[in-house]
């Protein structure tokens, strides 16, 4: 039921809002201190990048099928190695004419954002480091380094590439001796090799998906392992924000330094970042957007500072697993949050998250409460929707069962009270076995709305909505259920049970109900507990529309025809065996019907009958209906309808304020 009351959904990129598998684009190498132009193939690039490139990775061939993380995968099948079955290292690898033998291999970890291996090619032993472009940066000897480097990865990002940096450098020790070093000390002294370069294509539902949850009045936001210029291109192509939006990005150089506003696109540093987000649009929010980077973001936390920027920041960037578990903590203090992603990065913040959903088959899903095979971000916008059902339908439940309560505890147990009188077995039998139990089945068979409404379902029990729809159809069943003993008690057809021990056996108590008093309030709270299960069928923001709920309008519709035939038609079999428009054999001769082929038990009244006049019938009928109508009427105008829609805008709840 959380996951109905979801107002902030936030997304890992890669895998969740992007496709599993980015495509390998091209690479960019160094000569003479600068970047050489891209090339789109690594046969026309260096045969040392060539060699990185196909040895560089953790992919293991099992049984022709390639195995690992997909980017080492396109990165493999972009070089044209081929992975020797058997090996007297942990692989060997032919490149073209080369065979590389992999002696040493750290895996991909994410807090250091790089990976390593040594290769024996020949005599020659090779290092080659892969990771972020930040991360090799870091590593590398800076003389190796282009000078536009930043520049040229962050062009690169900003176009939405998947950018990794390869450092590179030959040893001379023994290959023993490089197995008891330590990864530090294995990648020290390092230079620049060059730029591998992917693209990360958007699925094509993603930017409907976001649309969809925007319109149901759900922020969303991305924590992404990737470079936050990429983010922000990811953004604006899927739509979580304006493509036209200015976007300020906070970096750090570490997280003990203050972190660095400037302008995605004009580079500008900005020195006033309250001023900027004070400039608000139409909609009442900022008309700015934040990107904030790791470093930045453990800083913002450290000092407090990411409190009062939290609900501007769409784009966090360059997140580690557990940065993704405190920023989705952040979130849910101020609303209910959800978290969507598909690698193991993203287990803790799923797990942590009030509602996670796995977009894969793999680790997340085991931690993650929710997962689709699908993989879509369309499965999101489908957890909602569904879950919104679902909550609304347990409420509509909920304040059917009230109803309920209210009619067999109200004026039903009041009557009884007061004149002594029950209902016959049967009925009971009805209204508990039939009636209550077959209406709350149907309620809960409501499919949910097609589209994600801008308001969410209420979880509040004695909330507005809930005492109006309640505590409006209470007043109108007791208003109606008054009014029918005044009508019963100015007929001249009516005697009034006259509570004499000498004419009726009160241990007869099935027998209670041979009376019209027992019958007016019989068939009136029937048609009160029919129409409650069809009232609370309402509801058409969250669930399909009333008319879609086939079975309970069926079971409606059977209810109130063997009803009505009970109270419309002249003694028969069916009336009698609830002992409505029934009597004692001879005194049913005596008004003029003919004798009952089948056993009556003498009736326990004075009269024999409770034979209600045709005419009578029918206007007590119109009477009961009238009841329904104006239960119907006060929840399509007052609590679903425009009253409500009036007081929405009059005196709205108190509510998240969030720019979505």
């Amino acid at each position: 039921m959380t996951a109905g009351k979801v107002q902030v959904f936030c997304f890992d990129k890669t895998g969740t809002l992007t496709k599993a598998g980015l495509e390998f684009f091209g690479v960019q190498t160094t000569v003479a201190g600068g970047f050489t132009p891209m090339v789109y193939s690594l046969n026309e690039t260096t045969d040392l990048f060539a060699k990185a490139v196909a040895t560089c990775h953790a992919v293991t061939d099992l049984n022709g099928t390639l195995i690992g993380n997909p980017v080492d995968v396109e990165q493999f099948r972009a070089s044209g190695g081929v992975i020797a079955p058997e090996s007297e290292h942990l692989d060997t690898i032919q490149a073209g004419n080369a065979v590389m033998h992999i002696v040493r291999r750290f895996q991909f970890v994410h807090a250091r954002a790089s990976m390593s291996v040594a290769v024996l090619d020949g005599s020659d032993v090779h290092v080659f480091v892969k990771g972020s472009f930040e991360r090799i940066k870091e590593i590398s000897r800076p003389e190796s380094l282009p000078a536009d480097y930043d520049k040229v990865c962050a062009d690169l990002a900003r176009e939405g590439c998947y950018v990794l940096a390869i450092a590179h450098k030959r040893v001379d020790v023994p290959i023993e001796q490089l197995h008891e070093q330590a990864q530090d000390e294995v990648e020290s002294g390092c230079e620049f090799a060059g730029l591998l370069v992917f693209k990360n294509m958007l699925k094509p539902d993603t930017a409907d998906a976001i649309a969809e949850l925007k319109h149901g009045s759900t922020r969303t936001v991305m924590i992404t392992g990737d470079t936050a210029l990429t983010g922000v291109y990811i953004a604006r192509k899927c739509g979580l924000m304006p493509s036209g939006t200015r976007v300020i990005l906070g970096e750090s150089a570490s997280p003990n330094d203050p972190v660095c506003w400037i302008d995605v696109d004009t580079q500008e540093p900005v020195a006033d970042l309250a001023g900027a987000l004070s400039e608000l649009g139409s909609d009442g929010f900022p008309t700015t957007e934040l990107a904030v980077g790791g470093t930045a973001f453990q800083y913002l936390c450290s000092t407090g500072e990411i409190d009062a920027l939290l609900l501007n920041i769409r784009v966090f960037a360059r997140m580690r697993p557990m940065d993704k578990v405190e920023c989705v903590q952040l979130h849910m203090r101020y609303a209910v949050t959800a978290m969507c992603g598909d690698g193991g990065n993203d287990c803790g913040a799923l797990r942590a998250a009030h509602v996670g959903i796995a977009l894969s088959d793999a680790e997340a899903s085991i931690v993650s409460p929710f997962s689709s095979s699908d993989r879509s971000v369309n499965s999101c916008v489908e957890l909602l929707r569904e879950s919104r059902a679902g909550l609304a339908t347990s409420f509509a439940n909920f304040a059917a069962l009230i109803c309920y309560g209210q009619v067999m505890s109200g004026m039903l147990k009041m009557a009884s009270f007061y004149f002594g009188v029950s209902l016959t077995e049967n009925l009971w039998m009805l209204i508990d076995g039939g009636i209550a139990t077959g209406l709350a089945l149907t309620i809960s068979l409501s499919g949910p709305a097609k589209r994600l409404a801008r308001y969410r379902p209420t979880s509040r029990i004695l909330g507005p909505q809930m005492l109006a729809a309640v505590g409006g159809t209470v007043l109108i069943n007791w208003l109606f259920s008054t009014m029918a003993y005044v009508w019963l008690f100015d007929q001249n057809w009516f005697r009034c049970n006259e509570h004499s021990t000498a004419e009726v056996d009160p241990n007869q108590w099935w027998l209670l109900g041979d009376n019209y008093e027992a019958s007016i309030i019989s068939f009136i709270s029937t048609f009160q507990f029919i129409n409650n299960g069809f009232l609370f069928n309402y509801g058409y923001l969250h669930r399909a529309a009333w008319y879609r709920n086939y079975m309970l309008l069926i079971v409606w519709a059977f209810l109130m025809i063997f009803v009505s035939y009970m109270l419309l038609a002249d003694p028969n079999r069916v009336g009698c065996a609830f002992r409505f428009n029934c009597g004692t054999s001879s005194v049913l001769e005596s008004l003029g019907y003919s004798k009952p082929t089948w056993y009556i038990e003498p009736y326990n009244s004075p009269l024999g009958h409770n034979v209600i006049p045709r005419a009578s019938r029918y206007k007590f009928w119109g009477y009961c209906l009238g009841n329904m109508l104006a239960s119907n009427v006060w929840q399509l105008v007052v609590v679903n309808g425009p009253v409500r829609s009036f007081l929405r805008k009059k005196r709205p709840l108190r509510r998240l304020k969030v720019k979505l």
